[in-house]
């Protein structure tokens, strides 16, 4: 990768800026939270410290304006072999998210009333919540300094030969004589390959295991279904509190017989288990799939996978 050099102008002369051993890298996330145009102008953050089933944490997620998910992950002390391997491993993980999974991680992330991943998207990229399909095939982009060129030629291998979205920004830091501080960034490949819709590579589209549930008639309104981690915990299937009817094909389509209410299961999942202070894991994927039965004591998962 070439070398960055800065110059700071001065009057009719120029002064060379000398690159500094980089201090700032665990400041650097908090800049990214704060204004992630420093990557790109064209990402918006959905969840920070990601805590993943295997109890890794994913530094960022994104979302970019054409629904693509982004795993971005800073260096910090791992070597970028390390750091490499990483974000494969969370693009795992990721990918077997559905809707329900992914909008639990925004959720628990988002410090507005926005608390719906459609409507932030709406609002942040000006464009219509129906035009959101959100793809979770995920982008991955490293965050780092010093990338050096084994790093560069494995990304570019990846990249090329196996059309895997993988990207690296590097972070040079200077300061001046005063001591003013400075930053430059730069990408391994095109910045368009994270913030483009991929052309060359099917995406898979976050659909709602509901949706797909309800598509195959294996849900059906009328179904009851029941909160399995507080069946676990003793509470009998008449309890009123843990379960709920299904009374529509809609998202929010689960309904008490306690309220007039309308949830999502994965709404009505966080719900009962504030209730019940149940000890349950809203940024686990798979919580939606597993954690609600029906009569014959099959999860959701069961039944797609039938």
């Amino acid at each position: 990768m070439e070398q960055i050099k800065l110059w700071e102008i001065q009057a009719n002369t120029v002064k060379q800026v000398n690159k500094q051993p980089l201090d700032f890298e665990k400041r650097l996330e908090d800049w990214l939270i704060n204004d992630i145009s420093i990557l790109s102008s064209d990402l918006a953050i959905i969840g920070r410290q990601v805590v993943t089933p295997y109890r890794k944490i994913i530094d960022i997620l994104a979302i970019n304006s054409v629904g693509e998910v982004i795993i971005i992950e800073l260096k910090r002390d791992k070597t970028y072999r390390e750091i490499i391997a990483q974000v494969l491993d969370y693009a795992t993980w990721v990918k077997e998210l559905d809707y329900e999974g992914l909008n639990n991680i925004f959720s628990d992330f988002s410090k507005t009333e926005i608390k719906d991943i459609k409507e932030f998207f709406s609002v942040t990229f000006n464009k219509s919540a129906e035009e959101l399909k959100i793809k979770l095939n995920p982008k991955m982009l490293i965050v780092g300094s010093e990338i050096d060129d084994s790093t560069n030629r494995i990304i570019n291998y990846l990249s090329n030969e196996y059309s895997v979205d993988i990207n690296a920004v590097n972070f040079n830091y200077f300061k001046d004589s005063t001591g003013k501080e400075f930053f430059a960034q730069a990408f391994i490949l095109p910045e368009e390959n994270i913030v483009k819709e991929s052309k060359n590579k099917k995406s898979k589209k976050a659909k709602s295991i509901i949706k797909e549930l309800f598509d195959q008639s294996k849900l059906k309104v009328g179904d009851k279904v029941y909160f399995k981690p507080a069946l676990d915990k003793g509470f009998l299937k008449t309890d009123s509190q843990i379960f709920a009817e299904i009374i529509n094909t809609d998202t929010t389509c689960l309904k008490r017989t306690i309220d007039n209410e309308a949830y999502s299961f994965s709404n009505l999942r966080k719900i009962i288990s504030q209730e019940l202070s149940l000890n349950v894991k809203f940024d686990w994927g798979f919580g939606t799939r597993s954690d609600w039965v029906l009569d014959n004591g099959k999860t959701l998962s069961d039944l797609l996978n039938e």
